[in-house]
């Protein structure tokens, strides 16, 4: 190993084992747990310069793995909820052209969380509550989230209020 990875073999023989152990707790998949501990260490080693020289290389460690199940957890929620879905009947229609590009592009300027909870709510079907879940929001935030969104992509009124009585200008 390089010098610029001195250290680590020891580092990763010491916490390694303690890393799987509680994210087996956490997952409750030991196979899982593997897994992600493997990734996180895979990139505590691409970045050992610097996750070396932090006060918790391990801490560092804890959080990219855990961020690595919370990604495959709402994965697989996702997909259980579409296969869901599609075995109660309810299969997902191939939407026409023209008015997917229509909702793509009046979509396109909101923020990447407005776009999300608009499409699971929406076009996926999902209850606020459980959109609110599987992004780890509160259901109030969802719901002013869809609140904003649909008024950021409102058209403005058709025909806005004027004065219609004239003014009285002096000679």
């Amino acid at each position: 190993m390089s010098d610029t990875h001195a250290g680590f073999e020891s580092w990763y023989a010491e916490n390694h084992s303690h890393v799987v152990a509680v994210l087996t707790l956490v997952s409750g998949n030991p196979d899982t747990a593997s897994e992600a501990a493997d990734e996180a260490f895979a990139r505590a080693l691409a970045r050992w310069n610097r996750v070396g020289t932090m006060d918790s290389p391990t801490g560092w460690t804890y959080r990219v793995a855990l961020n690595q199940l919370r990604r495959r957890f709402r994965r697989e929620q996702q997909e259980r909820l579409l296969l869901e879905q599609l075995s109660r009947g309810n299969e997902l229609s191939e939407p026409d052209l023209s008015l997917w590009m229509q909702v793509i592009d009046a979509v396109r300027p909101l923020t990447r969380r407005q776009r999300t909870v608009l499409a699971l709510t929406y076009l996926a079907g999902m209850p606020q509550a459980q959109v609110a879940a599987l992004l780890h929001v509160t259901r109030s935030t969802v719901a002013s989230t869809i609140a904003d969104a649909k008024a950021a992509v409102a058209p403005p009124p058709s025909h806005a209020y004027t004065d219609t009585k004239e003014r009285y200008e002096p000679d």
